[in-house]
């Protein structure tokens, strides 16, 4: 048996207050669109809500998800609380550090355990502030669990589940194993490529253009190819017989989410890039056609209020103006002189004048 004295314990308490902090910064404040839209992904794929399910996604959300540009729940957190202490500011920085994984109980305290990571066969006392004779924890038993590191030892977090033996534990290692390379960078560039393939396959290019009437309709279909009727070559099944075989039970597919209101009465350009995703793109064929001719007065009268809409609103991708870039440079570069009124632009700072239009810096 192992035990912890006091003068040594962590301050478990003032560790659980700042997680409920980052809790409620999550499901109350700037990022709860954000959450709520990950809850709805996940149990959009689930036949029913649980308690349970809800807080494994709220774990999952605090020290998992990023943002577009790689920020997570606690750099949000940090950067709207200046006034957190140094010691609570090191504490959430450690914790982007959790550890989440299979674990076996190796011996048992009063108020820690000792932890045999499965997969590298570390080890990790964990310090808790309930009793551990309360709790269902036994020594040999095997748990899925997430530690935060605190000091020189560890907490839990959400919630830890017990296997019923070693082969269960086994099993779930695998499949932590097989969702952390689904999750890859590589994994996630092969789907995007794969998508884009798909859409492809489907209709004819990467590029799309239908009335706003049917855009719903069009982004319906692609979707039902993806997951419904498109076939691994290798094994001949479709995403939807996979999950089926795989978990047994029927995928459900996610319903589409709000499409944003399109502006004008021209065509929409469904836009599939191997980096961006999905892309919609108002009168984008106007656009493009902006940078194929000497006189767009003629041809696109409103042409330099259609730029402007493309390089103001952070809405719309930069990826419109780095597909006519990749065609024709030096169109790009004059017609950006003659709408800027400046000789002296170079497309090397087209960039440069999207983030400044797009993402205003207050005082710039």
């Amino acid at each position: 048996m192992t035990s912890t004295s006091q003068s040594s314990m962590p301050d478990l308490r003032g560790a659980e207050e700042l997680k409920r902090e980052l809790s409620e910064f999550v499901t109350g404040g700037p990022l709860k669109e954000e959450f709520q839209e990950q809850l709805k992904l996940f149990f959009s794929f689930s036949d029913q809500e649980d308690v349970r399910e809800t807080d494994s996604v709220l774990d999952y959300f605090l020290f998992e998800w990023v943002d577009e540009n790689g920020d997570g729940a606690i750099e949000h957190f940090l950067a709207s609380r200046p006034d957190l202490s140094e010691d609570d500011q090191e504490t959430l920085v450690d914790w982007t550090d959790s550890i989440n994984t299979v674990f076996e109980i190796k011996s048992l305290g009063k108020n820690s355990l000792r932890l045999r990571e499965m997969d590298s066969g570390d080890e990790f006392q964990v310090v808790t502030l309930k009793p551990l004779e309360e709790t269902p924890f036994k020594r040999g038993q095997f748990i899925a669990a997430r530690l935060l590191p605190l000091d020189d030892k560890f907490i839990f977090s959400g919630l830890q589940f017990i296997m019923p033996d070693r082969e269960a534990a086994m099993e779930a290692l695998e499949m932590r194993r097989a969702l952390d390379s689904l999750y890859s960078p590589e994994a996630l560039e092969s789907a995007q490529q794969e998508q884009v393939k798909a859409f492809c396959e489907l209709f004819g290019c990467d590029e799309l253009s239908v009335p706003p009437t049917e855009l719903n309709s069009t982004l319906g279909k692609f979707q039902r190819y993806l997951f419904e009727d498109r076939r691994d070559p290798e094994t001949g099944k479709t995403p939807a017989e996979k999950f089926h075989e795989e978990f047994g039970r029927e995928l459900s597919v996610p319903e589409m989410p709000p499409l944003p209101e399109i502006s004008g009465g021209g065509e929409v350009t469904i836009l599939c890039d191997d980096f961006d995703g999905i892309v919609l793109l108002p009168d984008y064929k106007n656009f493009k056609r902006v940078f194929e001719i000497d006189e767009p007065e003629r041809e696109v009268p409103h042409w330099q209020e259609l730029l402007w809409n493309y390089i103001k609103d952070p809405e719309l991708p930069i990826v419109a103006f780095e597909r006519v870039a990749e065609l024709d440079s030096n169109r790009v570069e004059k017609v950006m002189r003659r709408l800027l009124d400046d000789e002296d632009f170079s497309v090397e700072h087209l960039y440069a004048v999207l983030l400044h239009y797009k993402q205003p810096v207050e005082g710039l």
